[in-house]
């Protein structure tokens, strides 16, 4: 009989041991919690403070810029803020780290971009326009490149992933004394668009222009 169990208790222990190593590679863990980021996180005092210089000193030029070039009934709303839902975000990242590791280099930063929404419907491509006129934010992922933190797309060059600069440093882009020209983000030859290019940027959130009333968290005086 003892050596019946023992024989019974064996395949017990197989088969949790076969039903552990299945569901192995399911298993995630959250990385440990180390407090918030030092030297990043204001007062909501100074947050406040912030939010009503950008009113006093942006928000006005904005309004009667917009009003000047395309007068409408109602006064321009400059936007006040852009979201997206934590689970959006968390997505984000995993996703850039993903592509970063196929191509073997590491994220170092995220550059959050000042943008604008063109005044139009649609894109030259037709997609539609989803705040026309709107200033909103797009974030591109930097990885380091000679010391420097460069904006990239993943590109897959000769069926091998690889990190691309956003801004093609070439002639074309430079003045005579070689310096980068500020004036465009990137630059495009009939090469790199023939290339199949995985984007990293990340925009269309939801944003506010204005905030609806009572929605803002520091104000609704635009």
């Amino acid at each position: 009989m003892k050596s019946i169990f023992n024989y019974r208790l064996s395949l017990i222990c197989v088969f949790c041991l076969s039903l552990f190593s299945c569901h192995e590679g399911t298993i995630t863990t959250e990385p440990p919690y180390e407090g918030p980021p030092k030297g990043h996180i204001i007062t909501v005092e100074r947050a406040q403070e912030m939010y009503d210089s950008y009113s006093q000193r942006r928000v006005s030029i904005i309004k009667k810029y917009e009003d000047s070039i395309n007068p409408t009934p109602e006064s321009f709303g400059a936007t006040r803020y852009a979201e997206f839902d934590l689970a959006t975000i968390k997505q984000y990242i995993a996703f850039i780290e993903h592509e970063a590791n196929r191509a073997k280099v590491d994220v170092s930063t995220l550059r959050f971009y000042l943008s604008n929404y063109p005044n139009s419907n649609n894109y030259p491509n037709g997609d539609a326009v989803k705040y026309p006129r709107q200033n909103s934010i797009f974030v591109v992922p930097t990885m380091d490149q000679n010391g420097e933190n460069v904006g990239f797309s993943i590109e897959e060059l000769e069926g091998k992933y690889t990190a691309v600069p956003i801004r093609k440093k070439d002639g074309d882009n430079n003045d005579r004394n070689g310096v980068i020209n500020e004036a465009g983000f990137l630059s495009s030859n009939a090469n790199t668009l023939q290339v199949n290019t995985t984007s990293l940027i990340l925009n269309d959130g939801t944003i506010m222009p204005p905030p609806i009333l009572g929605s803002n968290d520091f104000g609704d005086n635009n």
